[in-house]
């Protein structure tokens, strides 16, 4: 048995997300731009800047799971941090972007499961999300020391999101063993 059989839900809203950000912005598929690479990436990059993608947009996600008060204990309750770095153009477009297409609650987990149906269904995501919520804390960074906000340092934008999830899974170990 291999570990990758294991869903993983920010994968899948990940996925999901970017589907719909490919569909609004066609130009985000181009080979000059991201081509077949999802830009939302599992890592800490704190002192990259923006070295890795030079002036590419990319999301950097960290897990966080929440204790749940309700005895329902199938029912995973997490939060994502999403880190948005960017140029602060793209940083208030894709931020928006990113609000608008998850922060509509029940109605953000139905797309995530239709869209799972439409890709493989439950073998390829055995999981069901019942609410998706975004909050928003925005802050500026510099790449000069001083940490000040002189825009000809080359300086960039990180937004952060706290990406509110709720979910279950719909296989249970027994299916995998």
């Amino acid at each position: 048995m291999s570990l990758s059989i294991f869903s993983f839900a920010p994968v899948v809203v990940n996925s999901y997300l970017w589907s719909v950000m490919k569909l609004v912005e066609p130009s985000l598929s181009s080979s000059s731009n991201y081509g077949s690479t999802i830009p939302f990436l599992p890592l800490g990059d704190a002192a990259a800047g923006t070295l890795g993608w030079e002036d590419k947009t990319y999301v950097i996600y960290d897990r966080m799971f929440k204790a749940m008060k309700d005895p329902s204990y199938w029912v995973k309750c997490e939060e994502v941090k999403y880190q948005l770095k960017a140029k602060e153009q793209d940083t208030f477009i894709w931020g928006s972007a990113i609000q608008q297409i998850l922060d509509r609650h029940d109605d953000a987990a139905k797309d995530v499961n239709d869209w799972i149906r439409s890709n493989g269904g439950d073998n390829a995501y055995p999981i069901f999300f019942h609410s998706i919520r975004v909050f928003q804390l925005a802050r500026y960074l510099a790449t000069d020391s001083a940490n000040t906000r002189d825009l000809s340092s080359r300086s960039f934008y990180v937004t952060e999101f706290a990406v509110d999830m709720k979910y279950h899974y719909t296989k249970s170990l027994e299916d995998y063993l």
